[in-house]
């Protein structure tokens, strides 16, 4: 009989390597599983005799072996409940459903359920990329920021101009929105079963003030504390009317204060949202249903996003196309309204309208037209394929015109200085107004791409940005910012952006949101009619 201990041991393997085909040393699994290399291949053995995995050793030490995890987790541990239940070996069904600390009592129910209904819970999608770290402070990538809000938590939520606590179930302002007092809720755990306190708040939104990136958009917290285990109020400088705005995005938000300052190589994305990470791979992430949320549970037990580099290219990758492992019939969601493309004008020769004219007609036709510059153009590009695609007609133009330039991929949120030219995105997540003045202070180059006059114009706009109480005329004073900027040469928008979901028939639930996804928790699969007579 199979003991906790082992089925421990290979769901930490599992965690780490995934399922598939894997090319690996012993010590490396013998790392892995904190084990001598010896009893690495003790286990190995067991597991593969269990049905668990399937593992090819390669001759001479240090040499890489094939390693296949061929069940679940919860799979093999099932299998041997099942044993142990047929068995008559209660006591031992009991130690193995608890593996790992799971809460036995729940996770025999799950077993029961298991057991007695077979049903499809599982939502899949296919990624072309590598997914970077899922820390609320560093995740810069549409797919991630959207993962941190199915992950973690923030204090407060919105939708079309409305708040909703989170974490937070009240709260109250004072001081003409300078001080701001949040009352947590009470019961919140996070997935590692620790429960949330207010020094988890503090510690969270603390980083995120001292983050080199971030601490532009949020210069203007003085101080945030914990008044009491479920109390934090946080001091502004000045008065900031749509402060709970800022409090929604992903940056914002709340991690286990244990976590907050860990390094990637032992950071573990650990949050409160609706989703629990349960497999964080190069080859596949699988988000299990939190099944402690403190909102609406999620309606399917599983979303996995499956990675494959060499799906760059598929269009379904591109459009975020959901699958179901049988279905065909598909439809379609589309959106016009998550973002606009810039285009920064840095270099002060090329600030004139003759020229900024010339790039807005070389981006808007099918095919480039010749662009004379008159110095040698240094570029840079975010990585998206809309970008690349700028990039690429950019570079054409040059050729044509018998001009040089040369450019540079950046990664979303890391400019690149001193560039003749910047091309990338603005992202709409949540509102517009709060997203154009995101953009406008998290843009860290001001200083050295505008004159002193204009410097100072955009200082002031922003400042009047943040004070007044107005929705509509925060969104006036931003599309006035961006009509000055264009005028003089400057700043450019030269496309919207549009998303389109690729939709399997049976799922249901499904509204793009502004980042560019939908909410996961809401999804839910139609199942198919009975095929079997009455």
């Amino acid at each position: 009989m199979i003991n906790k201990r082992k089925l421990e041991l290979y769901e930490n393997l599992f965690r780490h390597l995934g399922p598939g085909d894997h090319t690996i040393t012993v010590s490396a699994i013998a790392e892995t599983m904190n084990c001598s290399e010896r009893h690495a291949r003790t286990l190995l053995k067991q597991m593969s005799d269990r049905g668990w995995l399937d593992w090819k050793p390669a001759r001479g030490r240090g040499i890489k072996g094939t390693l296949t995890c061929l069940l679940e987790p919860l799979q093999a541990c099932y299998n041997e409940v099942d044993l142990a239940t047929e068995q008559g070996k209660y006591d031992i069904a009991h130690k193995l459903i608890g593996f790992n600390d799971r809460n036995v009592a729940s996770a025999l129910k799950q077993y029961l359920t298991h057991a007695t209904i077979e049903s499809e819970n599982t939502v899949h999608a296919p990624f072309h990329r590598k997914l970077s770290w899922l820390h609320p402070h560093h995740a810069m990538e549409r797919t991630e920021r959207h993962l941190i809000h199915e992950v973690f938590q923030t204090l407060v939520t919105s939708s079309k101009e409305r708040f909703a606590g989170e974490l937070a179930h009240s709260w109250i302002h004072c001081q003409y929105h300078r001080s701001w007092t949040f009352y947590l809720r009470t019961g919140v755990v996070f997935h590692d079963q620790t429960p949330l306190s207010a020094i988890d708040v503090v510690e969270s939104l603390q980083a995120l003030t001292a983050s080199p990136y971030w601490s532009r958009l949020y210069d203007h917290i003085d101080s945030i504390r914990a008044d009491a285990p479920y109390q934090i109020t946080i001091e502004l400088t000045e008065p900031d009317p749509h402060f709970l705005a800022l409090l929604c995005r992903s940056e914002a938000a709340i991690l286990p204060k244990s976590m907050v300052h860990r390094a990637e190589s032992i950071y573990k994305p650990i949050g409160s949202g609706a989703f629990s990470v349960t497999v964080n791979s190069e080859k596949l992430l699988r988000l299990t249903r939190h099944s402690q949320y403190s909102g609406s549970n999620a309606l399917v037990e599983h979303i996995e996003l499956w990675i494959h580099e060499e799906w760059a290219k598929d269009k379904k990758c591109a459009e975020n196309f959901f699958f179901l492992n049988d279905e065909e019939e598909t439809y379609k969601v589309a959106t016009a309204d998550i973002g606009y493309f810039f285009l920064l004008i840095n270099h002060r020769e090329l600030q004139n309208t003759k020229f900024k004219h010339q790039l807005e007609s070389l981006f808007s036709e099918e095919q480039p037209s010749a662009l004379c510059s008159p110095l040698p153009l240094e570029f840079s590009y975010e990585n998206n394929n809309e970008n690349r695609t700028f990039a690429n007609k950019l570079n054409e133009g040059l050729a044509q015109g018998g001009s040089q330039g040369h450019g540079t991929q950046v990664i979303y949120g890391h400019p690149k200085a001193n560039q003749a030219l910047s091309i990338g995105g603005i992202r709409l997540e949540g509102d517009r107004a709060t997203s154009l003045f995101a953009f406008f202070k998290l843009y860290p180059h001001w200083l050295n791409n505008l004159n002193w006059k204009q410097q100072d114009m955009l200082s002031k706009a922003l400042s009047a940005v943040r004070h007044t109480h107005n929705s509509t005329e925060r969104e006036r004073l931003l599309d006035e910012l961006l009509v000055w900027l264009y005028q003089d040469n400057v700043l450019a928008i030269i496309k919207s952006e549009d998303l389109t979901l690729t939709i399997p028939s049976r799922i249901r639930g499904v509204e793009i949101n502004s980042i560019g996804w939908c909410n996961f928790s809401r999804l839910w699969i139609q199942q198919k009619p009975s095929t079997t007579g009455a």
